[in-house]
């Protein structure tokens, strides 16, 4: 009992879903129907007899009646047979679905849908192709005047200056008639009403004299150029080549007149081409020889310049190559009086040899130079760029020559620094001892004697490094900077030790007033003569301000002004 009850509840929703998806599916169908309706109602509003209306204001003959025929045909059979067949075809779309056959249904409303696109495609085109007739003959009917005025034009100019056109005359007369042709041929066309084809002989026609009347404007200078300008240049040319080749200049590198007799040619080429109306070709052609020419006339300045700053420079070379061979003479002088002294290293060594190889060299190239200047073998730009390298390695050469002169003469800077420097040593020395000698002291402390041997003992060590062979500069640097350091502090030292014993005896000279006055006093004071004997002059000099400090406090001014006075 349960089966059954479960079998009929499935076959009722069964039931139902069919039936609402049957309502669904009529209901998509009859939309669908409703559009395409629509679409038929469009096609028939569309304005198509008044477009095809438009096509009886032209002449109604050949290929406009034509067409006219076929369009009207057309849009008949749209309105009276396929748009009344597809209507009842909606109509039995709608009874199919009515009956659920749905499947067949669908595939009438397919080919409806179809039937209505190609309909409206062809309506399309045939708007299209009215718009195309109509425009064509109002365009040609607006343009005919200004093109049958442009042809006139250019029948008038090539009437008044045929002389101007030369050899290209009959090709111009011929143009000329086809074109006359071309505009019978619309004119014919437009009067049988084939205006598509009237508009693309007009075009043509209309092309066509624009071109000719370009190449007209350019013919007359062509020729010019053709008959007298570029044959005059040529002739020019030759002539001043000849003259500069009488003059010396060698000129044969650049095969001028093989070149000259190639643009010959050219040019009777592009008179040809003329002759043909092929004026592009023809000016390119003359443009090219004409940049050939003024080519070779820059090149003959060029020679011509050349030459002149061959003529101020050679003297110059000359001096160059003067002065460094004085450079190098003097850098083997001062290499020959450095060697006295000096053990030159082997890389500076073979850097000489390599500069006085070069010498040689550039003394060679400088002979080859003058050669082929003086009996004029080569092409003067040759010949400069020759002398521009040369003068590169010349400047090389002078600048290496240099840079070992002042290295070599650096060195001798450095041994002449060294040995002015131990002869004012020496000389601070005599100084020093000048200076004990006058001073008139009873005797000088051991330091400072064994400070002045010790002074002159660093003198001579640097004096024999000096004498040496080979120098050692860095040893030599070495010893006179010690030298100094011990001489210096001498020098300077002694200074202050008679300083100190001239104020000390005039202290106690100036004090020994006092001596009486106190026997503390004559008593210190005797100690400061006895250390004033000893050479302790410090200690003398300090004895003596401590026993007179109460009477002469300002001691030590008084002594420094009668020094200084």
């Amino acid at each position: 009992m349960n089966i059954i009850i479960t079998i009929v509840v499935v076959l009722l929703v069964i039931i139902v879903i069919g039936t609402v998806s049957g309502i669904l599916i009529r209901r998509t169908i009859h939309k669908s129907v409703d559009e395409l309706d629509n679409r038929k109602n469009q096609i028939l509003n569309r304005n198509i007899s008044e477009e095809i209306s438009k096509v009886k204001k032209l002449k109604m003959s050949g290929e406009t009646e034509q067409k006219f025929e076929s369009w009207r045909k057309d849009w008949d059979e749209i309105l009276e047979s396929i748009l009344p067949s597809i209507e009842e075809q909606l109509v039995e779309i709608e009874e199919l679905a009515g009956k659920y056959r749905i499947t067949k249904a669908k595939d009438q409303l397919k080919w409806a849908e179809n039937r209505l696109i190609s309909v409206e495609q062809q309506l399309d085109v045939m708007v299209e192709d009215i718009d195309k007739l109509v425009s064509a003959e109002e365009k040609n009917r607006s343009e005919i005047a200004s093109i049958k005025e442009l042809y006139q034009n250019l029948s008038t100019e090539l009437l008044k200056k045929r002389g101007s056109f030369g050899e290209t005359i009959q090709a111009l007369d011929e143009v000329m008639t086809n074109t006359k042709q071309a505009l019978v041929a619309f004119e014919e066309s437009t009067q049988n009403g084939s205006y598509l084809q009237a508009r693309k002989q007009l075009l043509e026609t209309k092309d066509s004299l624009y071109i000719l009347n370009e190449k007209m404007e350019r013919i007359p200078y062509l020729l010019m150029q053709v008959r007298s300008t570029l044959p005059g240049e040529l002739s020019n040319l030759q002539l001043g080549i000849k003259e500069m080749e009488e003059d010396g200049y060698h000129l044969e590198t650049f095969s001028f007149h093989s070149k000259i007799g190639t643009f010959k040619e050219e040019i009777d080429k592009a008179y040809i081409a003329l002759k043909t109306l092929e004026v592009d070709e023809a000016a390119a052609t003359l443009e090219d020889v004409q940049a050939e020419i003024d080519s070779m006339y820059e090149t003959l300045e060029k020679e011509a310049t050349y030459k002149s700053k061959l003529l101020a420079q050679i003297p110059v070379l000359k001096a160059e190559i003067e002065k460094a061979n004085k450079n190098m003479k003097q850098l083997l002088d001062e290499t020959t009086q450095v060697e006295k002294s000096y053990m030159i290293a082997s890389e500076e060594v073979q850097l000489q040899q390599t500069l006085q190889k070069d010498l040689r060299n550039v003394q060679s190239q400088l002979t080859v130079i003058m050669d082929v200047f003086e009996n004029q073998k080569q092409t003067f730009s040759s010949i400069f760029e020759m002398t521009e390298d040369w003068r590169i390695q010349m400047e090389e050469l002078s600048n290496g020559i240099e840079e070992s002169i002042d290295r070599l003469r650096r060195l001798r800077k450095d041994e002449l620094q060294a040995q002015e420097t131990v002869s004012q040593l020496r000389e601070l020395v005599l100084e020093s001892k000048r200076l004990l000698y006058k001073s008139n002291l009873p005797g000088v402390p051991v330091t400072y004697v064994e400070s002045l041997d010790e002074a002159e003992e660093k003198i001579n060590k640097a004096l024999e490094a000096l004498q040496s062979f080979p120098l050692e500069m860095s040893q030599v640097e070495a010893l006179v900077q010690e030298a100094s350091a011990v001489v210096e502090k001498n020098s300077n030292d002694i200074r202050e030790m008679v300083e100190t014993a001239q104020m000390a005896e005039l202290a106690i000279q100036y004090s020994n007033r006092y001596r009486g006055q106190d026997e503390s006093v004559r008593k210190e004071l005797d100690e400061a003569e006895q250390a004033f004997l000893q050479y302790d002059y410090e200690k003398a000099l300090s004895i003596v301000q401590h026993a007179v400090q109460r009477y002469e406090p300002d001691l030590m001014n008084k002594v420094s002004k009668h020094m200084s006075a």
